[in-house]
C-alpha cells in the first residue's frame, strides 16, 4: 500500500449504462465498499448503448482535467462476457481500468501505455463474476484496488501495451495541402466534432474553408459570438479540436451531418 501516495483518491466513471437503472449506483457501492474514502465523479453515463466510438471520444477529452493518479474507468462493453480482455493501464500517470475494445483509442492516439495488464486475479474481481455485468464485477473492484494504492502488477498478468485494440477510424490525415478529419462526435448542442487541431491547418485560421456534406464555412472563429445568432460556424472547442456548430441551434440538424462524414479543411478559395 505504499504506492497510495502516487494515488488521487480520485475514480471517475463512463459509460452508456444511463441512470434510469441501478447499474451506476452498483458500481459505486462495489467501489466504496473496497475504498471508502474514494472521491467518484460521474463524467458521463449516457453514452448511447454500446457506442463505443462515442465513449472513446468521451473519455478522451475528459481525463486530461483531473490530477496524475486518478483512476478512469470506463464501460462501454458490447463484448462483456466474451473472449475481449479486461485490461488497466497506465498512461501519463493517469490509470485506465476498461475493455479492450478500442475504447481507450482516442486517449493513447498513435502512442502506446507504459504498462498494461490483464485483470485475471482475485484482486481485480468480486468473488462472483456475472456474464453480463462486468462494470460492477470486475471493473469497478479493480478501479477501486488502484485508486487504494495498489501495484498495477497486483490485477494480473503484464501485457503486451502495443498489443491493445484500436478503433479503425481515421484521426486527421493531410494531403496536399487538404486536411480531413472525421467528425467522430456530436454533442447535446448538435455541435459536430473532430480532432483537427490548430497545427493541422493549411493556412491561417481566418483564411480556411471548412466544408462537410453541404455546409461550406470561411474562416475559423473564437467564439460563438463572434457570428450571429442561426449562422454556422466553424471554431476550436474546450478539448481542442475543431467543430462545426450553429450559434443558437444545432449544426448536425442543420445541414443534416452525422458521426462519420468527413470534414475537409483547405486554403483559402480565392475563387469565391
Amino acid at each position: 500500500m505504499g504506492a497510495a501516495a502516487n494515488r488521487s483518491g480520485i475514480v471517475t466513471l463512463l459509460s452508456d449504462f444511463g441512470l434510469r437503472d441501478s447499474y451506476v449506483g452498483q458500481m459505486k457501492g462495489v467501489i466504496l465498499g473496497l475504498f471508502p474514502a474514494a472521491q467518484i465523479v460521474d463524467l458521463t453515463h449516457e453514452v448511447a448503448p454500446q457506442d463505443v466510438a462515442e465513449g472513446a471520444f468521451q473519455l478522451a477529452t475528459a481525463w486530461r482535467s483531473f490530477p496524475a493518479g486518478t483512476v478512469h474507468v470506463a464501460v462501454v462493453d458490447p463484448g462483456v462476457g466474451t473472449a475481449r480482455r479486461a485490461i488497466a493501464f497506465l498512461h501519463e500517470g493517469h490509470y485506465f481500468v476498461l475493455p479492450d475494445n478500442g475504447l481507450a483509442s482516442f486517449v493513447l492516439e498513435a502512442r502506446v501505455p507504459e504498462r498494461a495488464v490483464l485483470l485475471e486475479r482475485r484482486a481485480a474481481r468480486l468473488a462472483h463474476v456475472s456474464s453480463t455485468f462486468h462494470g460492477r464485477d470486475v471493473f469497478s473492484p479493480a478501479g477501486a484496488q488502484l485508486a487504494r494504492g495498489i501495484a498495477l502488477e497486483d490485477l494480473g498478468s503484464t501485457i503486451d501495451p502495443m498489443s491493445l485494440i484500436r478503433l479503425s477510424v481515421p484521426i486527421v490525415a493531410s494531403e496536399n495541402g487538404v486536411v480531413r478529419g472525421p467528425i467522430v462526435s456530436i454533442d447535446h448542442f448538435g455541435s459536430c466534432r473532430t480532432f483537427i487541431r490548430p497545427d493541422d491547418l493549411p493556412a491561417p485560421a481566418d483564411r480556411v474553408v471548412v466544408r462537410c456534406g453541404r455546409a461550406v464555412i470561411r474562416g475559423i472563429v473564437r467564439t460563438y459570438a463572434d457570428v450571429s445568432e442561426g449562422h454556422t460556424l466553424a471554431l476550436f472547442g474546450s478539448y481542442g479540436g475543431l467543430e462545426i456548430a450553429v450559434r443558437a441551434g444545432s449544426a448536425a440538424k442543420a445541414w443534416e451531418l452525422e458521426r462519420g462524414m468527413t470534414v475537409e479543411v483547405t486554403g483559402p478559395d480565392e475563387s469565391k
